[in-house]
């Protein structure tokens, strides 16, 4: 039976007073009985309810970002539980499973003023995500009962608010945010500095403006990091990645654009090269007739140059590229790889790219490490959870890291089923959630002195 915190039930009740945000939850209140509780019901008909679910996401930043509360949360002498670097997926795992485990709601600390990690860095949808959209529990990419977008613990989960095959940023996005409001006190804006030893068990955990924290444990999950070649972006005609996706959730985001240079060959680079050739999530704002990209230039590396190499190499999530590698009827193709590597220059209003200048240039070059101090990653080993490696222990520290940030090889069995082709799978979440959460069910309370 799922029961909903004070922060939810405050929510549901928010939204149950505007009539144009409540059209779903009223709905769904109708099938409740279909669910685990009727706050369940209602949370779904919220997300499936554009109206509230737009609410819903305003009143979650409004309260995370309220300063009196975050001040409280940061200076309270209550702080000597768990603390979670980041407030993505599995920030959200790690932070249900304990509450569930009968364990107090964790501490989590967000560097960004928006909570909900890679999926949530724009509030509408702007790529898809890259497991197929199914219902059911978690499981491998080859069990076709499976749901690959599956987060242990979560309130809802993202397969029950759409029907798409392949579902929006947005959609796993909102699951994670009202789990982390379910199952954890969260402070925006924190950028942790360094984790240290403090005394006991304890650690101390500085952040840039704030005061310092006591912990008895830290899990970091901090995902992906920084972009790689952040420094080569000027934010104006050369973009990162992120900065491109939040680019596409303003208003005419293509506007005056016609040619366009994406730089990198991995999972970024293609939902970037989606977004260009308008087969990504609709932008904001962006009539087909007066905002269309006329050419796309793609650099990069060891990817099909043709149509029919493309059907035959790239997997099915990624197919629907391969059809602008060939002219359409008017002889015009769109979409050119370039195979070699490349670094653009800024230009004023344009970027420059082996000679060719281009309205815009994305760079997808893979991402960095963001350096936390006392958190290397040389200090660092393997944590195995009934004979498989979930996550990895700081060697002094009460300090793990979980998720796509612990780096985890792909072991003998996933190889063995295949898991390992796709190199983009070592972050996926079908693969590093249940890992999360087996650490979560498994490790034992903070003691503290």
């Amino acid at each position: 039976m799922f029961e909903p915190s004070a922060h939810i039930v405050s929510l549901l009740n928010a939204i149950a007073l505007r009539d144009s945000a409540a059209t779903g939850m009223r709905a769904m209140t109708q099938r409740a009985s279909e669910f685990t509780s009727a706050a369940q019901a209602k949370l779904t008909g919220v997300a499936l309810d554009p109206n509230g679910r737009e609410l819903a996401d305003r009143l979650l930043d409004a309260y995370w970002r309220d300063e009196q509360r975050r001040a409280d949360l940061m200076t309270s002498a209550d702080i000597n539980g768990e603390v979670i670097i980041g407030s993505g997926v599995h920030a959200a795992i790690y932070a249900a499973i304990r509450v569930l485990r009968g364990y107090p709601k964790p501490l989590v600390l967000e560097r960004d003023e928006r909570v909900g990690g890679t999926f949530a860095m724009t509030a509408r949808p702007t790529f898809w995500l890259n497991s197929r959209n199914r219902r059911g529990a978690g499981g491998m990419a080859g069990d076709q009962g499976a749901s690959l977008n599956y987060l242990p613990g979560a309130p809802i989960q993202a397969s029950n608010v759409s029907m798409a095959e392949y579902q929006p940023n947005t959609d796993l996005a909102f699951v994670v945010r009202l789990t982390l409001a379910q199952y954890a006190d969260v402070v925006p804006g924190a950028d942790v500095r360094s984790v240290a030893d403090y005394y006991g068990d304890r650690v101390r955990i500085e952040t840039g403006d704030g005061p310092s924290l006591a912990a008895g444990r830290v899990i970091d999950a901090r995902g992906l990091g920084d972009p790689a070649d952040e420094g080569v972006a000027d934010g104006v005609t050369i973009l990162t990645f992120p900065q491109f996706m939040k680019r596409m959730s303003g208003m005419w985001p293509l506007r005056g654009v016609g040619r366009v240079a994406v730089i990198g060959g991995g999972d970024s680079a293609k939902c970037a090269v989606e977004t260009c050739l308008g087969i990504a999530p609709p932008a904001f704002m962006a009539a087909v007739a007066l905002d269309q990209v006329d050419r796309v230039d793609w650099y990069a590396q060891d990817l099909p140059t043709t149509c029919e190499e493309w059907q035959e190499d790239i997997r099915g999530r990624y197919q629907a590229i391969g059809r602008y590698l060939r002219p359409d009827r008017f002889g015009v193709q769109r979409l050119n790889l370039v195979t070699r590597r490349a670094m653009p220059v800024a230009l004023p209003g344009a970027g420059l790219v082996d000679g060719r200048t281009y309205d815009l240039v994305v760079v997808c070059t893979g991402n960095r490490e963001t350096n936390i101090e006392g958190l290397d990653f040389g200090l660092f080993s393997d944590v195995a959870v009934g004979g498989s490696i979930v996550a990895r222990r700081h060697g002094d520290l009460p300090a793990w890291r979980v998720g796509p940030h612990a780096r985890l090889e792909f072991t003998d069995q996933e190889r063995a089923d295949g898991v390992a082709d796709i190199e983009a799978n070592a972050v996926s979440v079908f693969r590093t959630a249940p890992k999360t959460a087996a650490l979560a069910a498994t490790l034992p309370a903070v003691k503290l002195d």
